[in-house]
């Protein structure tokens, strides 16, 4: 009697990524997205369901997906970093939206739109077509060149990613920036996908001397973008003073008591916000400011609504052909023009500021200022920073309750001072507590 043979596992062949089969719920999905294409269009639906099923399933036998965020080999990029990029973009493109009213995100144009554009421009695929289908293609087409719809999709997503490589950039530790993209096919699904290498730039430093102390200072800068090599933040010397005959220049340096005074009293935003506002200060808005000593400071702004909002200055000296940022300045430091009313209207001392924890952003967070008249005739009557805690509201998926605690022992602070003005030292003893 013949022994059974073992028969071997037959290994499927590898086909071609082109011809493989979609599933029906995944062409089901992208004829429902085509059509809702078409209508943001200006093109009659119809239009799309006069190709037959046939030609339907080749449009979308080989998908274009949103592009994957990964390290350009011999860059270091830690993986929650790629992963933040890659999640933030992923949510990015699904709220936002290419046409609202016929509900079309920027992620139906990324893999539907741009697969589309890609399969209206085969020679291989328009040849199948009736007369009819062709005048639709050639209608479609013309509309994407004239729009420059398949630019618009990679500015979307490129914008997106260059602020993520913002956020997560430090000047005294690392700066990223964007390799050229390129496309693959993947080996395990019918899709082609982008790909953005994400490269570093090691921070450039120097030493400077301020005081008769030697100093370090880094590099504020933008990493690579593209095609683009790492830029440099620079300032005209005539936007720090307008009448000034030279139009040099300036390298923008940031010395480390800055960053970390930056992070100390910027202490509610999350840190890639962080890093983003000081970026866009130093390198992008450069709104230049007087001081109310004629110290010339730069603002510190944070995008709210559609307008640039100050939530600090940063103090600096210009050395040679580099302007060197020396400290953040919180927003009602007595140095800064709004700190200089609430010094003028309430008399406080900086030591008062301090105490109550007004140099600190999260003072505007915690302390329910509608509570304390005195405080919010000036900060919010005159000086208009209610602004501030919508800033931090607009970055929460929820309004955060104020520190009830903190905002009576603020509260008790300015109705002692009421009673008893000048003695700032005593009221201050009495309010004492160790557990704030």
């Amino acid at each position: 009697m013949a022994k059974n043979k073992k028969r071997k596992k037959v290994q499927p062949s590898r086909q071609n990524f082109l011809v493989q089969r979609p599933s029906k719920t995944f062409l089901d999905t992208c004829y429902a997205t085509a059509r809702r294409i078409f209508r943001a269009l200006n093109e009659d639906e119809s239009s799309f369901d006069s190709f037959t099923k046939r030609q339907k399933q080749d449009m979308f036998r080989i998908m274009i997906m949103p592009p994957r965020i990964q390290a350009m080999p011999g860059h270091k990029v830690p993986k929650p970093y790629l992963h933040y990029i890659q999640e933030e973009l992923m949510a990015h493109l699904k709220r936002e939206y290419f046409n609202e009213e016929e509900g079309v995100s920027w992620m139906d144009m990324t893999t539907v739109g741009q697969t589309l554009m890609l399969v209206f421009t085969l020679e291989s695929f328009v040849e199948s077509l009736s007369e009819p289908q062709r005048k639709v293609v050639e209608r479609m087409c013309k509309v994407f060149e004239r729009q420059e719809l398949a630019l618009l999709v990679q500015e979307t997503i490129s914008a997106h990613i260059r602020t993520g490589l913002l956020m997560i950039s430090q000047p005294n530790f690392r700066i990223y920036g964007q390799g050229s993209d390129e496309h693959q096919p993947s080996t395990h699904r019918p899709v082609l996908q982008q790909i953005v290498p994400i490269t570093t730039h090691e921070c450039q430093s120097l030493r400077f001397k301020y005081r008769n102390k030697e100093r370090t200072a880094f590099r504020v800068g933008m990493g690579q973008f593209k095609s683009l090599p790492f830029t440099g933040a620079t300032i005209a010397m005539r936007k720090i003073f307008p009448n000034a005959s030279n139009s040099r220049q300036l390298d923008i340096y940031v010395q480390s008591h800055a960053i970390h005074r930056f992070k100390e009293r910027i202490d509610t935003l999350f840190p890639i916000l962080r890093n983003q506002f000081m970026v866009l200060s130093l390198m992008i808005i450069q709104r230049v400011v007087r001081g109310p000593a004629g110290m010339q400071l730069i603002a510190c702004v944070a995008p709210c609504k559609g307008e640039d909002k100050i939530i600090g200055y940063f103090a600096f000296t210009i050395d040679g052909n580099n302007l060197l940022v020396l400290t953040l300045l919180p927003l009602l430091s007595h140095n800064v023009p709004e700190g200089r009313i609430l010094y003028e209207r309430l008399h406080l001392s900086p030591d008062d500021l301090k105490y109550l924890g007004m140099d600190k952003l999260s003072f505007f967070y915690d302390v329910d200022i509608e509570q304390i008249p005195i405080l919010k005739k000036v900060l919010f009557d005159e000086l208009h920073l209610n602004y501030v805690r919508k800033i931090y509201n607009s970055y929460h998926s929820k309004n955060e309750p104020y520190n009830e605690k903190k905002t009576l022992f603020v509260k008790n602070f300015f109705r002692k001072l009421e009673e008893q003005p000048p003695n700032h030292a005593e009221i201050l003893d009495d309010l004492t507590d160790p557990d704030l």
